[in-house]
């Protein structure tokens, strides 16, 4: 896959990316549930990181279902949630993030 600046970056990085992002979205239920004061700090980090791979990778980041885990995301900075809220966004997240695994990686998710 090519960069907006011309690199080429090989599937393997790109799948092991999709995969660490399925971690990353998961931490947001434990430190949602144990009422960790910083759980925003810690997903404005993702969205920030989230967006830079945007403008990093267009193809991917032109997906309407990597706009849908900005748009969890996004919801879930701006809302105080209930739990299950929150565990059936996080799933629904990593549930998109094997698919872009899937789709862009061509691997077994």
């Amino acid at each position: 896959m090519i960069t907006t600046s011309g690199y080429n970056v090989p599937a393997e990085m790109i799948d092991n990316y999709l995969n660490g992002l399925v971690n990353q979205f998961f931490k947001i239920l434990p430190i949602k549930e144990s009422g960790e004061p910083s759980l925003n700090e810690f997903m404005r980090s993702l969205q920030v990181e989230l967006l830079g791979f945007k403008g990093l990778m267009a193809e991917i980041g032109n997906d309407s279902m990597y706009l849908t885990l900005l748009s969890i995301l996004q919801y879930l900075i701006e809302n105080d949630c209930e739990i299950p809220v929150v565990k059936r966004e996080v799933f629904k997240a990593i549930s998109i993030c094997k698919k872009l695994r899937s789709k862009y990686c061509e691997t077994e998710v």
